[in-house]
């Protein structure tokens, strides 16, 4: 015998009461139907967040992948100054450019775990942009280091073969014969041999002075100047920008001088140091010895 539940509807007022019967079987087939609703519900709603919330880091994703495209530019472009700047762009140094393999590695993490992605993307980008940041100041550095190399003495004043007469030190002068502080490297050479700049500056004189004869005086800053005396002719003018191995002069012997000769002089802060540590083309200095 089937069991029945009656729900009975009782309204107010002289109305007929009304009743609806329902077997157990139906009842639960009725429960079951609205539970099973109830958990699609549930979890379509679920679904639903999990999908706004994809769309949102998908999103945030697409932006921090752009802003990492941006910094790893920023970082090409420094990378490839430093190439030019130390010569090396065309040596074949190996880059670490992505890969069609690696590429979609990438795209397949992403599409996997999106979370991770932007937290490594967020990294990476942290990365890159220290990376620029450290390649930028080295950047800088080499640039003054560029810079100051150019104005700093470091080649033979005479184009050229050239004799070691009287090097920097204390030695019988040639005229009174006493013995007196040498500030400069007496460099021998053909009257007429080209001197040259041995490093980027500004002539700061051009002209007579005194026993030195013509002197050709160059302001490289940095705290160095090179005097060039007992010129033939001098070149230049009094603040003119010269180029290392621009001519500047011709070697001759004027003013007290016992033949044609350079005497070359370098002053760091005012002070005369040994031009000979600041040649690095001695082959083309001749003497037995220094």
């Amino acid at each position: 015998m089937k069991k029945f539940l009656t729900i009975m509807f009782i309204p107010h007022g002289q109305r007929k009461t009304k009743s609806l019967r329902i077997s157990y079987p139906l009842l639960s087939c009725l429960i079951g139907l609205f539970c099973l609703l109830l958990f699609i519900s549930t979890l379509s709603l679920i679904r639903y967040h999990e999908y706004r919330r994809t769309l949102r880091i998908n999103r945030e994703l697409a932006k921090e992948v752009t802003e990492f495209e941006r910094a790893m530019r920023v970082v090409g472009e420094l990378e490839a100054k430093l190439r030019i700047m130390t010569d090396t762009e065309k040596e074949g140094i190996a880059t670490g450019g992505p890969t069609e393999e690696r590429l979609s590695n990438l795209l397949r993490y992403i599409e996997e775990k999106p979370t991770l992605a932007l937290e490594d993307v967020r990294a990476l980008q942290r990365q890159a942009v220290l990376q620029a940041k450290s390649l930028e100041e080295l950047t800088q550095i080499l640039e003054g280091q560029t810079i100051r190399l150019a104005h700093t003495p470091s080649i033979s004043p005479v184009k050229g073969r050239a004799w070691v007469t009287s090097l920097f030190g204390m030695r019988r002068d040639p005229f009174t014969k006493r013995r007196r502080m040498h500030e400069g490297l007496d460099l021998a050479a053909r009257p007429r041999t080209p001197i040259i700049a041995t490093a980027d500056g500004r002539v700061r004189f051009s002209g007579r002075k005194g026993t030195w004869g013509r002197v050709v005086i160059i302001d490289h800053g940095y705290g160095f100047e090179t005097w060039y005396a007992h010129n033939r002719r001098n070149l230049v003018r009094t603040g003119q920008e010269v180029k290392r191995y621009d001519q500047i002069a011709e070697l001759g012997s004027s003013g007290r001088s016992t033949g044609p000769h350079v005497d070359y002089q370098i002053r760091k802060l005012g002070k005369p140091i040994n031009p000979m540590l600041h040649i690095v083309n001695l082959e083309n200095l001749g003497r037995e010895s220094y």
